[in-house]
């Protein structure tokens, strides 16, 4: 299987929120400094937020090929104090295009959003819906209507689809289910 993206991102462990609170940082209390921005002599920048006030970076920015435009930006989108958000611009052409999550907060990515076309619209999603650091569900938009019109399962965790369930009508209802491994096909016996 693939996708329109890095396949070894499932399973990265996302940045230890290991980051000092903004008081730690510079010297502030949280009240008085909520963003700061550190620019480096390689056109560079990074951005750290504490949007809900608590002295933490919920928010980190960076921009990484000193255009001007962030390029990756962590945030913490369960206000836990820890960063569970990842987007990210992978080819650099100054549109977020890929937006990795841990959706079960153990650290690890477990679900990775694509807009492959660049037309802001997700074509693709693949995600570890059992959370043991592989992935097992794919979802590919192929016509750009938000809704996925193919769906690749692996039931067995041997990294490959046993189910692959096709909307052909293009209706939102998935039309026909194709079982491809005999082991995990529940219609075949013995």
């Amino acid at each position: 299987m693939s996708y329109d993206g890095d396949p070894t991102a499932l399973g990265e462990h996302l940045p230890e929120q290991d980051l000092p609170g903004l008081d730690e940082q510079q010297g502030f209390g949280p009240a008085l400094v909520d963003s700061v921005v550190t620019h480096y002599a390689d056109g560079s920048s990074r951005t750290l937020e504490d949007l809900d006030g608590d002295g933490y970076a919920d928010l980190v920015g960076l921009d990484t090929d000193g255009d001007g435009t962030t390029d990756l930006s962590y945030q913490d989108t369960d206000w836990d104090g820890r960063l569970d958000s990842v987007t990210r611009d992978a080819d650099l052409d100054g549109a977020m295009d890929q937006v990795l999550e841990d959706t079960d907060g153990d650290g690890r990515i477990d679900t990775v959003a694509v807009d492959g076309d660049h037309d802001g619209l997700v074509d693709g999603v693949v995600a570890d819906t059992d959370f043991d650091g592989r992935a097992d569900t794919w979802l590919a938009d192929t016509d750009s209507d938000t809704r996925p019109d193919q769906i690749r399962i692996d039931l067995d965790s041997d990294g490959l689809a046993d189910r692959l369930a096709v909307d052909t009508d293009r209706d939102g209802t998935v039309d026909q289910v194709s079982y491809l491994d005999r082991d995990t096909n529940p219609y075949v016996s013995g």
